[in-house]
Parts: C-alpha cells; sequence; structure tokens
C-alpha cells in the first residue's frame, strides 16, 4: 500500500502492472495482460480502470485495501480465498482487505472493470461498517447498481479533476457508497427464483426499493423517474407496488413522511418550517395541507396536544 499526499495526479486510466500513477491519463482503453498495480493517494480512495487483454492472467493477491468492482462488460470469476465468485455486466462485487483473490475472465469475453480501493483509514470512524459488506458478488437491486454507477461515475469525474475540494467530495462519496452498501447487505428480500425470472426481479426490485423507502422518503423524486430507474413501466411498477405494501406509491410515501414529522414534532423543539423541509417539502403551504389531511389537525395544534408544548412557526 502506497499513499501520496492529495492533490494526486490529474487524470485516470488503465495502467499495466508496475506503472506509474502520472501515466494514468488514457484516451483509449488500454487493454492489459496483467492486473492493474495500485498507487493510493494521501486521502486513501482511487478508482481504477482494467480492460482485459483476452490472454490476461493474474496470480494470487492479497492487499491491505478494499476493493468494490463494478463488471463494465465481460465475464468471469473472481476466486476469494478459493471461493468461486462469478462476475458479468453489471455485478458489484467485493473483495476485503487481506484477502487473497484471484480474478479469471472468460477469453471470449474479457473484464471490463472499474475497481474503487479503499485504504482502511477512510472508514476508521466506524470500524464495524465493512463488517456488514458481503465477500464477492453483492445482490444489488436495479435502484442500487444505479446508484452505485452515478456514485462511480461522480468519482471519476472528481478524480479526473483538479478542482479544489477535490480530495474532500471523493472521500465523501465513497462513504456514502460504502455505507450504501452495507445497508443493502442487510436486506432481508429473498433472491428471485429461477422461474419466471423477469417478473421475480420486477417484484425484488420494488420490495428492495419499499425497504429503502424508509431511509429516503425525503427525496425529491418523481414515481415515473422510479419506475426507470427500476427498469419498468409506470403501469408495472404502481401494481407490483400497490401489491407489495397495500397502497398507492404518493400515500405510502405521505405515510412515510408524515410519520417522520410526527416522530420530530414529538420529540424535538424544531420548527414547522425545519420539519417540513426535512420531511421532504419544498414550501410550507403544501406540508401544512398534507399534514392536516392525514393528522386531523394543523402540524402545531398536533404538537400541542401531543407533548402539552408551543412551537415555533
Amino acid at each position: 500500500l502506497i499513499l501520496h499526499p492529495c492533490p494526486f495526479p490529474q487524470g485516470r486510466g488503465s495502467f499495466a502492472q508496475g506503472a506509474a500513477v502520472q501515466d494514468l491519463i488514457a484516451v483509449e482503453p488500454t487493454y492489459q495482460r496483467r492486473p492493474v498495480a495500485v498507487a493510493l493517494p494521501g486521502h486513501g480512495v482511487f478508482v481504477l480502470e482494467s480492460y482485459h487483454a483476452p490472454d490476461f492472467r493474474m496470480t494470487a493477491q492479497r492487499h491491505d485495501f478494499l476493493e468494490i468492482f463494478y463488471v463494465l462488460k465481460g465475464n468471469g470469476v473472481f476466486r476469494i480465498d478459493g471461493q468461486r465468485h462469478p462476475a458479468r455486466h453489471g455485478d458489484i462485487l467485493i473483495v476485503p482487505a487481506g484477502r487473497v483473490h484471484v480474478i479469471e475472465d472468460d477469453p471470449a469475453e474479457p473484464l471490463a472493470l472499474y475497481g474503487i480501493c479503499i485504504a482502511p483509514q477512510v472508514w476508521q470512524h466506524e470500524p464495524r461498517l465493512v463488517e456488514h459488506l458481503p465477500t464477492g458478488r453483492l445482490p444489488a437491486s436495479k435502484l442500487l447498481a444505479a446508484r452505485v454507477r452515478a456514485d462511480l461515475r461522480q468519482l471519476l469525474f472528481e478524480q479526473t479533476q483538479a478542482r479544489p475540494g477535490r480530495c474532500t467530495l471523493i472521500l465523501g462519496l465513497t462513504l456514502q457508497l460504502l455505507a450504501r452498501l452495507a445497508r443493502s447487505s442487510l436486506d432481508t428480500v429473498p433472491p428471485a427464483s429461477a422461474a419466471n425470472s423477469s417478473a421475480s426481479d420486477h417484484r425484488q426490485a420494488v420490495a428492495r426499493y419499499v425497504a429503502d423507502l424508509s431511509h429516503r422518503f425525503f427525496e425529491d423524486t418523481t414515481l415515473d423517474h422510479v419506475a426507470a430507474e427500476l427498469g419498468m413501466s409506470r403501469r408495472r411498477f404502481t401494481h407490483l407496488f400497490r401489491q407489495t405494501v397495500g397502497t398507492s406509491w404518493s400515500a405510502y410515501l405521505t405515510q412515510l413522511r408524515m410519520d417522520y414529522a410526527c416522530q420530530l414534532l414529538r420529540e424535538t423543539s424544531r420548527s414547522i418550517l425545519a420539519i417540513a423541509f426535512e420531511t421532504g417539502y419544498e414550501d410550507l403551504s403544501s406540508f401544512y395541507r398534507a399534514f392536516k389531511r392525514e393528522k386531523g389537525l394543523p402540524p402545531r395544534a398536533w404538537r400541542e396536544r401531543h407533548t402539552g408544548r408551543k412551537t415555533a412557526p
């Protein structure tokens, strides 16, 4: 593990084993016969590209940093501590620090990978965070995969640009990604059965989205956007969502927001304006209307009735 102070050399790209970090700038993919050699910058995060040649070969390796891989294309196998983990387009794979691993390609479809290399110092404030990450392939809904791709693109963009705050943004994005993956691995949604896999995949995607929604109900989104992220039509999504939770998407979202609003009204002294913002409403009047419709009272009156406390507007 080699750490260089930030800022680190500008640019990104594929580079062969033993290449210097200064050689990262690449216009076209360099097809590699050997693994990428990694030199981590001072803040402890580096994103690599690795486009494998048909004759790519790798001997067993062990690193003292965590690796998160996204398969851009191709097919292959990750062997981690002797266990076989298939890898194909769109998969997310975790190689924990200290694990012996080998990547084996299908010569007919060599792998193209992005790898996020993360030093333990990055999560030292929460040492047990990575214990929630699985080894090997991470079961991921289409929504989670889309969010990982978005995080990866932004990491690559920040790594490429020599702009103030780059290292801080990279650290923040990496910690967000680690937390997102750790939480997703705790989901209890059962895997899809082999039979009727398309329908099962859609149901599983909706179930995972519902499980995740309790942690992101405050986000500004639309039904059409969510359906598109999950890779299905609006009609299909609304049908499966109602089957899963027993009510419509908008009604369920409002319920989550109102439940959290009541928690904040009851347990904190935050103003009504602050609570409206924290529950996902852009204007106070919309929050007032929704709250009164759901709870039968305006938020200020609800707080006074349930706590006896007066409240700021």
